[in-house]
Parts: C-alpha cells; sequence; structure tokens
C-alpha cells in the first residue's frame, strides 16, 4: 500500500507542477481547478481509482501550465460547445477529457504493482 499524499506530491514533483493538492471527502473522484491550480481527489479511493484520478488531473494541470490559465480555460470551453452542438457528451468527448484519460491508463499501466 503507498503513501498516496506522498505520492502524489513526487508525481507533481517529476511533472515540474506546483500545485496545490487536496484530499478530502468529494462527489467525484478528483477534479483540477485551474483557476486556484489545485488538484482534489476523494480521499477513499482504491490505489488504482487513485493512480488513474492523480494521473487524469495531472494531465489537466500539463495542459494548463504549457498553455496558459486564459488560453486553456476558453480552449476547454470551446471543446464542450463543440461537443454540444455535435450533440456529444461535453465531458465525455470532450478533447482534453479523452487526453486525460488516455494519459491515466497509460501511466497507471506502468505501475507495474497495481492490481
Amino acid at each position: 500500500m503507498i503513501n498516496k499524499e506522498t505520492f502524489a506530491m513526487q508525481e507533481l514533483q517529476k511533472h515540474n507542477l506546483n500545485c496545490t493538492l487536496i484530499f478530502d471527502s468529494l462527489n467525484f473522484n478528483g477534479k483540477y481547478d485551474a483557476d486556484s491550480n489545485t488538484i482534489y481527489i476523494h480521499k477513499s479511493l482504491s490505489e488504482k481509482e487513485f493512480l488513474m484520478t492523480l494521473f487524469h488531473e495531472i494531465n489537466h494541470a500539463m495542459y494548463c501550465k504549457e498553455m496558459g490559465l486564459d488560453a486553456y480555460k476558453n480552449d476547454y470551453e470551446l471543446e464542450m460547445e463543440r461537443c454540444i452542438i455535435a450533440d456529444l457528451d461535453p465531458y465525455e468527448c470532450n478533447y482534453y477529457e479523452v487526453q486525460a484519460e488516455k494519459y491515466a491508463k497509460q501511466k497507471t499501466k506502468e505501475m507495474t504493482w497495481v492490481k
């Protein structure tokens, strides 16, 4: 069993991200708040759910850092609008969500100790 907080902080450092990390009782697995540069993670996730969530949110933070806050937020919103206009789910089909999920699956798969 890993120490989730220590592992998460190490991963943020590896990705050169200076995000605030908050573990809490949430109604969802995780969230990246671009405005405050904060990653929220549900404190009671299994190891695999934790890793998937952490890497998913890290991917959002990486895009935000690379693009800049305003550009990231604007582009994310445009993606949501594109999905709505195309009668697609604005979350599940959003480019940034799809990329974050791919990244999370790839990185979690690299953690060979995860069941």
